[in-house]
């Protein structure tokens, strides 16, 4: 063998292997694709309760309207009914479990969906579709437990 055709296989098979695992790579999950999506700080903050989850605060007054909702650490806080009850309220986990997508609340159709792939939750946390032209699943929602002190919501991550 020249050294021309040892030259051109030698630099096939480094050319597959680097392909192989940048391709790799691109399906990793820790990537979105989304970068830093700034978010909402809240008015909140995180910390032990007793040894029962995190909590994570919001002021009811960030949220006044059905409908609005806020990023707060990795909670995203909904305002579903008028009143200043719990139950006027949902928190969710604020990225999809799929790929890690940002999750929003569309009032129109009373659901949660994820910017990345379009998976579709109902506000209970059931998935209503799954992610749109990726491949893989998703799981249903974590919907956490809420408590209203005065005008501050918490919500108890477990």
């Amino acid at each position: 063998m020249n050294r021309k055709d040892f030259i051109f296989s030698v630099g096939k098979g480094v050319l597959i292997a680097c392909s192989g695992s940048c391709l790799l790579a691109s399906c990793s999950s820790s990537d979105d694709g989304m970068g830093d999506m700034g978010g909402n700080t809240g008015s909140g903050g995180n910390g032990g309760s007793g040894g029962s989850g995190t909590t994570v605060n919001l002021a009811i007054s960030d949220i006044p309207n059905v409908g609005d909702q806020k990023r707060v650490n990795s909670v995203l806080f909904i305002r579903i009914a008028t009143g200043n009850t719990a139950d006027s309220f949902i928190a969710t986990e604020a990225v999809c479990p799929h790929q890690g997508g940002q999750l929003i609340f569309k009032g129109a159709q009373n659901i949660i969906e994820c910017q990345l792939h379009f998976a579709t939750y109902e506000l209970d946390g059931d998935t209503v579709q799954g992610p749109q032209n990726s491949a893989g699943s998703t799981r249903d929602l974590k919907i956490y437990a809420t408590t209203l002190n005065d005008t501050t919501l918490t919500a108890t991550v477990s």
